[in-house]
């Protein structure tokens, strides 16, 4: 790895935001579940972003990523799911929710930070790169759930953890349609 304060604060200052997000999945879902998405997210993003980030901004146009946006919309209309279902159903379910949830809030801004870093290290720091990502993945997702149990913010996501979460999703659905570029695409359209 050439710079490890480089990359710390890289891996920091993209995944800050999804620190708060992660207080609200947290409660949601196990910390298993939650770090399986988060990771799967990481590496993925991270790959993409290590082999064709260059590519994907080639075929898709920046707004087109908007559409993804409509992930966590769906998911902050949908509300929770139905509790009598199976728990590896549920299991699968909370690492897809997560996973999806890092791709949407973090994909596309992660991938931009990340490429122009990555493309200037050899193959084995970007191996090296990636195993610390894993374990800075680790350290903030446990920081989060230890962060999350504090008794002033449990009795918060206690009392309005449901309604809170699905206002984020929106949020962040409407963040990411704005932000690649979408909405103002569209209304040029029309």
């Amino acid at each position: 790895m050439q710079n490890i304060p480089l990359v710390t604060m890289l891996f920091i200052g993209v995944n800050l935001d999804f620190f708060v997000i992660l207080l609200f999945l947290l409660q949601k879902y196990s910390f298993k579940e939650t770090l399986l998405g988060y990771e799967l997210g990481m590496l993925f993003v991270f790959g993409v972003s290590a082999l064709a980030g260059q590519l994907i901004q080639s075929f898709i146009p920046e707004w087109g990523i908007g559409f993804l946006g409509l992930i966590p919309i769906y998911m902050g209309i949908k509300g929770e799911a139905d509790d009598d279902e199976e728990t590896t159903s549920h299991s699968r379910k909370g690492i897809i929710a997560v996973l999806l949830m890092y791709l949407v809030s973090c994909g596309a801004d992660n991938i931009a930070v990340y490429v122009p870093v990555l493309a200037t290290m050899p193959s084995t720091s970007i191996i090296i790169t990636m195993i610390y990502f894993i374990i800075l993945t680790v350290i903030s997702l446990t920081l989060a759930y230890f962060f999350g149990q504090l008794p002033i913010i449990k009795n918060i996501f206690e009392r309005w953890g449901a309604p809170l979460s699905r206002i984020i999703y929106i949020l962040i659905g409407l963040f990411v349609m704005i932000d690649t570029g979408l909405i103002k695409h569209v209304i040029q359209l029309v």
